[in-house]
């Protein structure tokens, strides 16, 4: 049923009603559209905070030298760096004793009367050589080229973050070594002890902890055996 119209009501006010719903229904959609606007600029804020935080987060998180380089502990005194040529000095001396740590925190010592011979092998991982080494030891270990008798050890040195491959227990990990890493500090104690010139370095220990060879730069892969077998006759 429509309902009854109302005589009382004047002409006028019967033509303004319907223009000031007009004018109402006007004002709700710019009103409405403001709103949208309001929460699409609320998200993107939030979304560019939450990246902000992201990339706060993420830039933190880059480890330091000084949240990678290990604590040492050296007893013995250093090696005569490696000469270029000419006889090996170092040869027949006992190697410096040195404690420190794994990436994991676990106790790693090299030198010394230990029963083994040792192989060490430091290695920096910006090092464009070592970087070319380490996966020719990865396969080496892998194919069962390590005897009975005789240790392998990483020393991780050079530690440098602004250079490639840091950290450097990643890179390692990513080239699949598996073997004990010993960390180097922040100012290469380790490697300056052991007479270090350049990376990679080699150091062949008998049994008794003595210096029976030692090898600057790149080792070839068919060498590797080598240097395992000096360290099984010399002990």
């Amino acid at each position: 049923m429509t309902p009854p119209s109302n005589p009382k009501v004047p002409a006028t006010s019967r033509t303004t009603r319907p223009s000031a719903r007009a004018t109402g229904a006007g004002d709700a959609r710019p009103t409405r559209g403001r709103i949208v606007f309001g929460l699409v600029a609320v998200a993107v804020i939030g979304f560019a905070a939450l990246i902000a935080s992201l990339s706060v987060r993420e830039a933190g998180s880059v480890l330091d030298v000084s949240d990678v380089a290990g604590s040492v502990a050296i007893e013995g005194d250093p090696l005569i760096p490696l000469l270029d040529e000419g006889a090996d000095p170092a040869l027949g001396a006992a190697a410096p004793v040195v404690t420190g740590q794994d990436f994991d925190g676990s106790e790693v010592v090299i030198g010394g009367a230990s029963g083994r011979g040792q192989v060490i092998v430091f290695l920096a991982s910006w090092c464009p050589v070592c970087e070319r080494e380490l996966p020719e030891i990865v396969r080496f270990v892998d194919g069962g080229g390590v005897p009975e008798g005789v240790d392998l050890v990483a020393v991780a040195t050079g530690l440098d973050a602004s250079r490639p491959n840091w950290p450097p227990q990643d890179w390692f990990e990513r080239e699949g070594f598996e073997g004990t890493v010993l960390r180097d500090d922040a100012v290469g104690t380790v490697a300056a002890t052991y007479g270090l010139q350049g990376t990679p370095y080699w150091v062949v220990l008998d049994a008794n902890g003595r210096v029976v060879g030692r090898v600057g730069g790149y080792v070839e892969p068919s060498d590797l055996g080598g240097l395992f077998e000096l360290a099984l006759a010399a002990g």
